[in-house]
């Protein structure tokens, strides 16, 4: 099981893949999608996580 602390890493480094990578490729590329939609799905996954302190452990939202 995934905690909310590993989930937010995994977020983050997909964030950042994805901005190196958009300084060599165009969005629409392969690559670019595919960085993508794994960084949506971890957005998601982490939306639907259950709150456990609204104002300390969750900063996306």
């Amino acid at each position: 099981m995934t905690t909310e602390k590993q989930l937010l890493a995994e977020i983050e480094h997909y964030r950042q893949l994805l901005n190196e990578k958009a300084k060599t490729n165009p969005l629409p590329s392969a690559p670019m999608v595919r960085f993508s939609k794994k960084l949506d799905q971890l957005l998601n996954k982490y939306s639907k996580m259950p709150k456990s302190l609204p104002s300390q452990s969750r900063p996306l939202e």
